[in-house]
């Protein structure tokens, strides 16, 4: 078991036990025949870290119960830091490439700064906001840093890797210490009501 699929069974098995309503969020694995069609689409292949980790959910809906009770309903609030949802295989898929033809169409000739660079992975996100997490595969390194980005920002180093960022993650829930961006943050340290995760 790679270190990134074990801070995220870690994670997966908190949940289940402490927060259900964001545990039914999770969805299933992903078949090898999904991820094959996004890699096709993107042009590149995922990192085998994350790659690994959706082939035990495939990312999470975000979805959560009322709170007075009845159906899952998708949106509200976000299982991970900052307000981050994990994307599943196809919409991360359709954020990169909808991300690269947006660079393409405003990269000036000769500039070096772009809007969304080949081989930037958006492995999480802020519902309805430019704003999240990214793998970066760029430079062929493995495994791959993580970077946080946001709308009119350059994107920064946050995590070197994949299972850092879910241990990291693991640790702040199971109460092994906060958790933090390289350090440059206030530490979060999450709570549970009405069967929430609450950062």
């Amino acid at each position: 078991m790679s270190s990134a699929v074990e801070a995220w069974s870690r994670i997966a098995r908190w949940i289940s036990a402490n927060a259900p309503a964001h545990a039914e969020a999770l969805n299933p694995p992903a078949t090898r025949e999904e991820i094959g069609r996004a890699e096709s689409r993107m042009g590149l292949d995922l990192p085998a870290d994350l790659r690994q980790v959706l082939m035990v959910n495939n990312g999470s809906t975000a979805g959560h119960r009322a709170p007075a009770g009845g159906a899952l309903q998708d949106g509200g609030d976000a299982p991970f830091p900052s307000g981050l949802v994990f994307n599943d295989v196809e919409l991360i898929g359709s954020l990169y490439t909808g991300n690269r033809r947006a660079s393409l169409s405003l990269q000036e000739p000769g500039s070096r700064y772009e809007y969304w660079k080949e081989g930037w992975i958006p492995a999480f996100r802020q519902r309805e906001a430019h704003s999240g997490l990214f793998l970066d595969v760029s430079g062929g390194q493995d495994p791959a840093p993580v970077y946080t980005y946001e709308e009119e920002s350059f994107p920064e180093p946050a995590f070197p890797s994949l299972a850092e960022y879910l241990g990291t993650v693991a640790d702040a829930l199971e109460g092994v210490g906060p958790f933090t961006v390289m350090g440059r943050r206030s530490p979060h340290l999450p709570t549970v009501r009405e069967g929430l995760v609450r950062w």
